[in-house]
């Protein structure tokens, strides 16, 4: 029966659960699902990650390549990612060419990365105006339930701590390229940054509510297409937030989705961190 009236009032019954201040699944507002997490998961890629936040699942593999850095950017390298969502994650999505939700959730991923700084791409560059590494970052949502960019962000970033760059010894004179397979170092990462996604909701009595870690469904009822703000951080210093549609917020409104993001930055964190001591990874 609650199927049924969910399916003719959504409205309705969204706020029915609001009012007595629970989420269908349970959660309190402020209270983000369960993420499991999985390193080295691919075999064929330099690096990988599997994430599962919720019903949530992102797959991400990162490939290396050598090629000429720009010449207006003689030193430093290349870090390309790429998010994909095919029809198999979400019945929203159809076979074919990349959707613009696929290529708004990447710029996103992007600039989080970007603005963190987690990553200086003079790390790429093993000879200046000469040879420098390309690292292919995708990501592939196979199950998509809501905040998107926060499963994505993890698994990129568990990836970069298992990636090892291949020694490569290159001769000026001859320009002969020798990749040393067994001799690798670990790709230098400068903190942490995690991302935090919320629904902003307009209660019908005035009131904004701000939903952690929404759902699918939650996104879609606070009139979004993905969550409405997201907040990134990397170790302590705030480096992005993203407002996309939603109502607006009030100071207060602030304080607290900042204050959530901080709190889900350092659980974020030991996961990631227990995930890699498990699996014997030094970083």
């Amino acid at each position: 029966m609650s199927e049924v009236y969910k399916l003719i009032h959504p409205v309705k019954h969204f706020n029915d659960y609001i009012s007595i201040k629970t989420r269908l699944d349970g959660r309190n507002f402020d209270e983000h699902r369960n993420i499991k997490l999985n390193v080295n998961s691919i075999k064929t890629a330099d690096a990988s990650a599997v994430v599962k936040c919720g019903n949530t699942t992102v797959v991400c593999g990162i490939k290396l390549e050598l090629a000429v850095p720009k010449a207006e950017e003689p030193d430093l390298g290349f870090l390309i990612t790429n998010v994909e969502l095919p029809a198999l994650c979400s019945s929203k999505y159809r076979p074919g060419p990349p959707s613009d939700y696929a290529q708004v959730i990447n710029n996103i991923v992007s600039e989080i990365i970007k603005n963190s700084k987690c990553i200086d791409l003079k790390d790429l560059c093993i000879v200046p105006d000469k040879l420098a590494w390309v690292v292919y970052c995708d990501m592939v949502c196979i199950d998509h339930d809501g905040s998107l960019v926060d499963a994505c962000i993890i698994a990129l970033i568990a990836s970069f701590k298992t990636l090892l760059l291949p020694s490569v010894n290159y001769d000026t004179e001859t320009e002969e390229i020798k990749v040393e397979t067994n001799e690798r170092i670990n790709l230098k990462i400068h903190g942490l940054p995690v991302a935090t996604s919320f629904a902003v909701y307009e209660h019908f009595q005035s009131q904004i509510i701000l939903l952690t870690d929404p759902t699918n469904y939650e996104e879609e009822m606070c009139g979004g297409n993905g969550s409405n703000l997201i907040i990134s951080y990397n170790k302590g210093l705030l480096c992005g937030i993203q407002k996309l549609g939603g109502g607006s917020l009030s100071t207060e409104n602030n304080e607290e989705a900042i204050r959530l993001a901080e709190q889900h930055t350092i659980a974020v964190e030991k996961v990631i961190n227990a995930c890699l001591e498990g699996k014997g990874t030094n970083k």
